[in-house]
């Protein structure tokens, strides 16, 4: 079949978008090829339409586990035989689909790019007839990404063992700079690069001004009705407007990366059924979840960059139906995000004291490497030094990523499995065990996401003490316990403290610097309003734009037919007395700046009279 057929038969599609077909021709020409499509581009067809062609198995590496898992059941549905490996999986079951893979019976595996760090894996792909290796979110190979994962950097390894094999490396976001380091990083072979305007014509980008940003969700949340993402700041805040929504007659639920997987996954699973579940989340949601028909994608704390906050307002409107992106900005979000971005950015003096307190403490000697894996307490480690915690994550964090260190079995959550039999712990008596017992059906028969800090809360303990006693369970053969603020990592390369003290300290200060130019530039882009949002972001990713689009704030404010006046607020007033959230809701269809400047206007000429708070009466 060609690669139109195959399109007809399995996606209903007539036709590719531009330039999803000239993608494919590359790649079944078997060259190297970069191609850079806007979020909701289309961009898994490229690889999916030749793995049905190529005799042999299409290997996609993925950092995202929710799309691997909503890609493969996607495909399924469709007939096409898929698979995917994560740590979730047992190792009799990889080895399972790896003989279905190496037999031919699978056309397309999905894997993370940490799977490459497996020896056992690396070898097994050796005995594999290997047609295309797709790489998604290509970006996160560099360093001076927002996304950056340093597993990338090994994908290039598979070139020794798959020289003949085409890559398919695909992003939405990609500078110039950030374009090149793909090319290199992954050693793209004089690679065919394909780059599809970001334009999405349904898709406007708007910036409103608040001063009050719950009930301004409202107003807009009843302007534009349907599912909705609102990206926040921090954890505490989406259990805070997810309640307000809900107190206010929203369907609204909460998302966090602390949620256990089991809760995620419901989570995911009733926003994905519904279409006006509302989604408070950080920016731990959505990024790995297909749902065409988001209405409207919210932010209300400054992204980190403009990378970020484009693929985060591009899960709206995949349907191709009318869609916003509107961030609710306040003066005071520049300041907050400057003041957390500053708080626990180590100097230089904190950096090398940090490295030195780690060799110390591991009793590592200059110019000393051994095979050994470390354990590390992070909190017990960070009191004992005097040091901030979260410099010492990020310090950690940063070695791994150069590759310093190599950080095993990383989890935003612990967890505990229970060894020991039912009937030989006394309940009555443990109160931790009969609170796990309670809260975690299952944990007999596998590993259970925990906190450690919800629990501390409902039994009236301290975290500390917590953790402590699940260590002894664990030493004592109780529980089987992964706990996520003990560091493990073994190093890579022998301790050398004059590279701490110059070129890492060096490398370190030039990505903070360059994040802090990525904060910049979004601010920028909030607090400007004399240019079109569309070609300010379409600019910062190279694309020029001669046309405004006309959707956006800006745009829209230099419109002079705003279909609203005076004389319908006055005819409404003539009613009765009015609160600002009954005028909103009335003319919902009108810009809200225009509302209250048209209030204000009949305020100042005295022929509206103020009642209270946030009332307002006809003066006859």
């Amino acid at each position: 079949m060609t690669p139109k057929e195959i399109l007809f038969k399995y996606w209903n599609y007539p036709s590719f978008k531009t330039p999803q077909e000239e993608i494919i021709s590359s790649i079944l020409e078997g060259k190297d090829t970069l191609a850079i499509l806007p979020t909701g581009g289309g961009k898994s067809i490229c690889y999916q339409v030749p793995a049905i062609i190529f005799d042999g198995l299409t290997l996609v590496i993925s950092p995202l586990i929710a799309l691997m898992k909503d890609q493969v059941q996607n495909l399924q549905s469709k007939g096409i035989s898929t698979a995917y490996i994560t740590n979730e999986i047992d190792q009799n079951t990889i080895g399972k689909i790896l003989d279905d893979c190496q037999n031919n019976k699978i056309k397309l595996l999905y894997v993370s790019p940490e799977r490459l760090q497996s020896r056992i894996f690396v070898e097994r792909l050796k005995q594999i007839n290997i047609s295309l290796l797709a790489v998604d979110e290509a970006h996160c190979v560099s360093e001076w990404g927002h996304d950056f994962r340093p597993a990338y950097h090994r994908i290039s390894r598979l070139k020794t063992i798959l020289p003949k094999v085409p890559i398919l490396a695909l992003t939405a976001t990609a500078t110039e700079k950030i374009q090149q380091e793909i090319v290199e990083k992954l050693e793209l072979d004089n690679p065919e690069v394909f780059k599809s305007s970001l334009k999405r014509e349904n898709l406007s980008y708007n910036v409103f001004l608040s001063a009050d940003k719950k009930n301004d969700l409202i107003y807009y949340l009843k302007k534009y009705p349907g599912s909705s993402i609102i990206f926040v700041r921090n954890r505490k805040l989406t259990y805070e407007i997810a309640s307000f929504l809900s107190q206010n007659g929203f369907d609204a639920d909460f998302f966090h990366a602390k949620l256990t997987k089991d809760e995620k996954e419901q989570k995911q699973q009733d926003w994905m059924l519904s279409n006006s579940r509302i989604m408070v989340s950080t920016n731990a949601f959505g990024m790995g979840i297909d749902k065409p028909n988001v209405r409207t994608v919210f932010h209300i704390d400054l992204p980190q960059g403009i990378e970020a906050y484009y693929q985060e307002v591009g899960r709206a409107g995949r349907d191709e139906q009318e869609s916003y992106g509107i961030y609710l900005y306040n003066p005071d979000d520049r300041i907050q995000a400057e003041n957390i971005f500053k708080a626990n950015l180590p100097s230089q003096q904190d950096f090398i004291k940090i490295g030195n307190c780690l060799f110390s403490q591991l009793q590592l000697a200059e110019g000393e490497l051994t095979e050994m894996n470390y354990q590390l307490d992070l909190p017990k480690f960070a009191e004992k030094f005097g040091l901030n915690l979260k410099m010492v994550l990020q310090f950690l964090e940063f070695l791994n990523t150069k590759e310093i260190i190599q950080q095993k079995n990383y989890s935003q959550n612990s967890s505990i499995q229970i060894l020991a039999s039912p009937h030989s712990i006394n309940l009555n008596e443990n109160r931790i065990f009969d609170y796990l017992q309670r809260h975690y059906p299952g944990i007999y028969t596998y590993n259970r996401e925990i906190s450690e800090s919800k629990m501390a809360f409902e039994l009236h303990m301290s975290i500390g003490d917590i953790r402590n006693s699940l260590h002894e369970y664990a030493k004592n053969g109780s529980i089987d316990y992964s706990d996520r603020f003990l560091a493990r990592f073994r190093f890579l390369v022998p301790r050398d403290s004059n590279a701490f003290k110059n070129k890492l300290w060096k490398d370190f200060e030039a990505i903070q610097v360059n994040n802090w130019k990525r904060l910049q530039a979004m601010a920028y882009y909030a607090e400007q309003n004399t240019i079109c949002r569309e070609r300010l972001l379409f600019g910062y990713f190279n694309q020029k734009s001669d046309q405004n689009c006309g959707k956006c704030d800006v745009c829209q404010s230099k419109k002079q037919n705003e279909n609203f006046n005076s004389t319908d607020l006055i005819e409404y007033l003539k009613e009765g007395t009015k609160t600002q959230a009954e005028i909103l809701s009335k003319f919902i269809n009108s810009p809200k700046d225009k509302i209250v400047e048209e209030l204000q206007y009949l305020i100042d000429e005295m022929r509206v009279q103020p009642i209270g708070f946030d009332s307002y009466k006809l003066i006859e």
